[in-house]
């Protein structure tokens, strides 16, 4: 029995992180981002576009952060990785989405701008 678990670094768990890995992890998520951030600054697409595109290449950020960081892959030793992602993705999503809904509705509902007849007319405080 403990000639089977002699090595700890001989689980693929273990093995998969490396230099490399990590630095092209970085060097792509940079490309990626820098590429969006001169997209964005050349004023070049319409509002729609840009936000395909910046998205685009988020995405692709993601999924290089995903594979090179992470070590997400769909060998049977990583198994759980891709499982618990799968679990969390829709949980952020929810979380992201619900917050903005809570912002955008308590903005509608407290900060209404008078219209300028109206303004007049509104009671204060002090009336």
């Amino acid at each position: 029995m403990a000639g089977s678990h002699s090595d700890p670094l001989a689980h693929p768990e273990v093995r998969q992180g490396s230099a490399v890995r990590y630095i092209a992890g970085f060097i792509s998520t940079v490309v990626l981002m820098g590429a969006a951030l001169v997209v964005t600054m050349r004023h070049g697409l319409d509002y729609q576009s840009l936000v395909e595109v910046v998205g685009g290449l988020a995405a692709l950020a993601l999924l290089s952060q995903a594979a090179l960081f992470y070590g997400l892959d769909i060998s049977r030793a990583q198994i759980w990785k891709g499982v618990s992602l799968i679990l969390t993705v829709p949980l952020f999503i929810i979380t992201v989405g619900l917050t903005v809904w809570m912002f955008q509705s308590l903005d509608q509902r407290t900060m209404v701008m008078p219209a300028s007849n109206a303004a007049a007319s509104q009671p204060t405080l002090l009336q």
